[in-house]
């Protein structure tokens, strides 16, 4: 019986296998993972789709086995045409083609703080094509996150990415028509660290979605009432870059490539000052009184709690903090 396998080709001249069937794999060699005969090759087949970014259908035959196996191999384009993985059925010349799972690929620009994606990886958690855009930013994406595995670890590379930096994770993702989705998620930095590629793998047939627990997120107490919303922040670009729970509808932030900064730029200074006291560690915490985003012209004035970012038997993460915010009594 045949079956579908996904390989990552996110960085030139490499290629690993990243699932095969409902089994999920650890960016491993192609070399003999997938071919089902050591006479018949597939490294070609991966690096003439990656070059052509055309499918490949063809029957090839083992004189080794004396039989011969069809190979159909579906290329996985990103925004820039660059190809970030191919779907390759092996199976018998007469067995139908099973359907495949839905796949795409996005780039993480780290220099622009953008993220620039495809028709397909919007159409993977649900966006109708009159409200798909070409760009967003990270925030956008993690804030469909019920779960990330590995957070640490993304988080590291999507910010401070390094040749030769690889990770292959899960997200547990939010569909716009409301039930949960499992993807697989792989990324790479590009050699001169300005964007990481990424492959998504949409799983949810064959591993269930998972949740997260306030232990996981760095939360070691519970919210202090229903208008306190919390989020990890990024204080040098002073970027939202992921809600844990419901993002507040007050604050204008999916967008702010387009719609302009989250926090008002006279009050930034102020949180990139309490950001660098809480990660060298002369205070557990601090308050700030602070602008944020409305929408259009307008701006709410919000209390903004900051503590370290620090998941279980890990450093506190550098790069990020961990701030509760709520509104104050008066607005701009």
């Amino acid at each position: 019986m045949g079956s579908w396998h996904v390989i990552e080709t996110l960085t030139e001249g490499v290629a690993t296998l990243v699932a095969s069937g409902n089994e999920a794999k650890g960016m491993i060699s192609t070399r003999r993972s997938i071919s089902p005969t050591a006479d018949i090759l597939v490294e070609p087949i991966i690096e003439h789709v990656r070059r052509t970014r055309e499918p490949f259908d063809r029957v090839l035959h083992s004189k080794r086995a004396n039989r011969a196996w069809r190979f159909y191999a579906w290329p996985i384009i990103g925004p820039f045409g660059d190809v970030h993985g191919i779907q390759m059925w092996v199976g018998d010349p007469k067995e139908p083609i099973a359907e495949r799972r839905l796949t795409s690929g996005t780039v993480w620009s780290t220099t622009e703080w953008l993220i620039y994606q495809t028709w397909e990886s919007g159409a993977m958690s649900g966006t109708r094509l009159d409200d798909w855009v070409p760009t967003a930013l990270s925030s956008d994406y993690i804030n469909r996150a019920i779960h990330m595995e590995k957070e640490q670890e993304f988080l590291e590379v999507v910010l401070t990415p390094k040749p030769g930096m690889a990770l292959s994770t899960w997200f547990s993702v939010r569909h716009d028509d409301g039930h949960a989705m499992q993807w697989q998620v792989v990324l790479r930095p590009t050699a001169d660290g300005t964007a990481v590629r990424v492959l998504y793998h949409d799983f949810s047939d064959a591993y269930p979605p998972s949740t997260p627990t306030l232990a996981e997120l760095g939360l070691t107490e519970g919210l202090d009432g229903s208008r306190v919303h919390v989020a990890l922040f990024e204080a040098r670009r002073g970027a939202i870059a992921l809600w844990i729970g419901r993002a507040p509808e007050w604050v204008e932030w999916q967008y702010a490539h387009l719609t302009g900064p989250v926090v008002h730029p006279d009050d930034l200074p102020a949180l990139q000052d309490s950001a660098k006291r809480i990660n060298a560690g002369e205070v557990p915490s601090t308050v700030d009184l602070v602008q944020l985003h409305r929408g259009n012209t307008e701006w709410v004035k919000c209390s903004v709690t900051m503590r370290p970012f620090q998941l279980e038997d890990r450093p506190a993460h550098a790069e990020l903090t961990l701030i509760q915010v709520a509104p104050a009594d008066d607005q701009y």
